[in-house]
């Protein structure tokens, strides 16, 4: 598959959004209304005890908004897959090394 200039466009617009989701997870406690229902805590848990289904979730959302019908929809798709895969397995499993590492540091300096 050739990637050209116009189908980068919506493979990093997807992987944009989806990074947009996870970071506005990690500052539920900053919006009042939120605040008194969920906690990034609690969500940041619940995805780590099921990892399947999120994924399950955000790719069922990927394509019941942007559909298959469409090069660019399934561009879109695709970025936010590499972003969601990225996130569940790769930086929640080490979040709690990263945060030590950098208390560490953050002591050490």
């Amino acid at each position: 598959m050739l990637l050209t200039p116009t189908a980068v466009g919506p493979l990093l617009a997807g992987a944009a959004f989806w990074c947009l989701f996870w970071v506005t997870l990690h500052k539920l406690e900053e919006v009042p209304v939120e605040r008194h229902w969920l906690s990034t805590n609690q969500c940041l848990s619940w995805i780590k005890a099921n990892p399947s289904l999120t994924l399950v979730m955000t790719e069922a959302t990927n394509l019941l908004v942007h559909g298959i019908s469409t090069p660019a929809g399934v561009l879109f798709t695709l970025g936010g897959t590499a972003v969601n895969v990225a996130f569940v397995c790769g930086y929640l499993p080490t979040k709690d090394v990263i945060s030590l590492i950098a208390g560490k540091i953050r002591r050490s300096a």
